[in-house]
């Protein structure tokens, strides 16, 4: 079945193209690739290449636009945006309301917890659910985190691997052991203790795999970002079925503490328990998956580069030694300045989301390309605004030897402007950034206090991409190993 539907949709959307191939002209709106750009996306529609490697390609190949225009996936016009003060009107500024929908594709008949989420909410439904979650992750709610953090980072530490280990799996047990705690108050027994794994639990067995490459990912990438159709021919649901009845029943049994579902209970007293476990679901499925690509991609970066590694260690030795060797502290956290850079530039590097779609809601004027050029043009209803994060993350023009992991970046100039969208940016950027960045923090100087991180095997080739998966996956894994290292205080 999966072949007959990728040709059939395949070779509608070739006939399309051959059939339209000059309607941006007639908008004019340059389309520099005609049948080349055909063949780009059919490399993303066969999974030879991911979506954010096609559009980094039309955005480095046309210098000098500040938009471009190209067809989609299934006969969709789109608008490539170059240009930064043109990003940030759209993300931020006068144009934001013109085109504040995100363009992802979720039934929300079948995907009723998923429907929750702000990211996929559209209309004016994302401004009350964001709201609804914005309160938890204040500073003072994301401290009150942290004994849920510490409690994983003491687990972590008791089981580092001394041997070959895929990075991604590890962080992913980290991360659910935290979201489990923080959320809902439970231990998902995802890390043992004493240096032993436990058997695979039921958040491990059912989330881990979840956002991971596999036979059909690539399909439901393509129903995700390009067509509700194809989600409703092959069935996709965002969430699974047996996770949202096991979701509803996590908050049906709840039994209160000190966690953010019961936070958000008691501050949003007249949300029933659909609400709560679309809440719920997304806080579980935002707070866990990016959180342990970033770290395990962190973890790589860093054996790659022996001197920004040894600059972290430093770091680490000086701010344990200033707090009596504990570096799970909030004082002691907020103290490692160069750990939270690396994040950073290990999010710049590698993306949670290759790009951010944004779908036009109410038509707006787009400038002229150039100054003095009449070429203003009008962005039809419907039209989808891709904003290349990937590429834009990886322009020389805003970072100087763009592919080099240089965490110093984040410490002498702040990420300004629309120059770095690891966490999107303006009304719809990710609420729970502070959590995300305080949990992976803590990881990192877990896992680095006592060891350092080196690639599995010397001569291995560096990490490549899936193109099969909507968030950031590793085709193969990240191998890695640690060394016991000695402290310097």
């Amino acid at each position: 079945m999966l072949p007959l539907v990728l040709f059939i949709l395949l070779a509608a959307t070739l006939l399309f193209w051959k059939w339209q191939g000059n309607h941006w002209r007639r908008l004019g709106l340059v389309a520099p690739f005609g049948w080349p750009l055909v063949g780009n996306m059919l490399d993303f529609a066969l999974g030879r290449r991911s979506y954010g490697e096609i559009y980094q390609e039309i955005y480095t190949r046309n210098p000098g636009l500040k938009y471009v225009g190209f067809y989609r996936l299934f006969n969709e016009p789109a608008i490539l945006v170059r240009d930064q003060e043109l990003l940030r009107q759209i993300l931020v500024g006068r144009n934001f309301a013109d085109c504040a929908d995100n363009a992802v594709y979720v039934d929300h008949q079948r995907d009723v917890l998923a429907s929750h989420n702000p990211f996929i909410a559209n209309g004016d439904r994302w401004r009350v659910l964001r709201a609804d979650l914005v309160p938890l992750f204040t500073p003072s709610r994301v401290r009150q985190t942290l004994p849920h953090v510490a409690r994983a980072c003491q687990l972590l530490r008791d089981q580092v691997p001394l041997g070959r280990f895929e990075a991604k799996d590890l962080a992913t047990r980290y991360t659910l052991q935290v979201v489990a705690s923080a959320i809902f108050g439970l231990d998902a027994h995802c890390l043992g203790s004493h240096k032993r794994m436990v058997p695979a639990s039921r958040w491990l067995e059912w989330l881990a795999p979840l956002f991971q490459p596999s036979v059909w990912s690539l399909l439901e990438t393509m129903s995700l970002l390009h067509s509700p159709r194809l989600g409703r021919l092959i069935g996709h649901r965002y969430v699974p079925l047996p996770l949202q009845h096991w979701f509803r029943e996590l908050v049906e049994a709840r039994s209160g503490g000190d966690n953010l579902l019961q936070w958000l209970a008691e501050s949003k007293r007249g949300l029933g328990t659909e609400e709560l476990a679309g809440h719920a679901t997304t806080l579980l499925l935002e707070g866990y998956e990016t959180s342990a690509m970033l770290l395990a991609f962190a973890l790589y970066e860093l054996a790659l580069n022996e001197d920004a590694q040894r600059r972290l260690h430093i770091e680490l030795d000086e701010v344990a030694q200033r707090h009596a060797g504990n570096l799970i502290d909030p004082v002691a956290l907020g103290e490692l300045r160069y750990s939270e850079a690396a994040l950073l530039e290990a999010l710049r590097l590698h993306p949670a989301m290759q790009a951010l779609q944004k779908r036009c809601t109410k038509s707006f004027t787009l400038p002229d390309q150039k100054p003095g050029a009449s070429s203003a043009l009008k962005v039809p209803l419907g039209t989808v605004l891709v904003l290349p994060v990937q590429a834009i993350h990886l322009d020389p023009a805003l970072y100087p030897a763009p592919n080099q992991f240089r965490p110093e970046r984040f410490l002498i100039q702040p990420p300004v402007g629309c120059r770095f969208l690891g966490f999107g940016a303006g009304p719809r950027m990710c609420p729970g950034m502070r959590l995300g960045l305080l949990q992976t923090k803590a990881a990192l100087a877990t896992l680095l206090q006592d060891h350092c991180v080196l690639l599995a095997d010397e001569d291995q080739c560096r990490v490549e991409v899936s193109p099969l998966t909507f968030l950031t996956a590793s085709r193969k894994g990240i191998w890695l190993r640690f060394k016991r290292r000695t402290r310097r205080y």
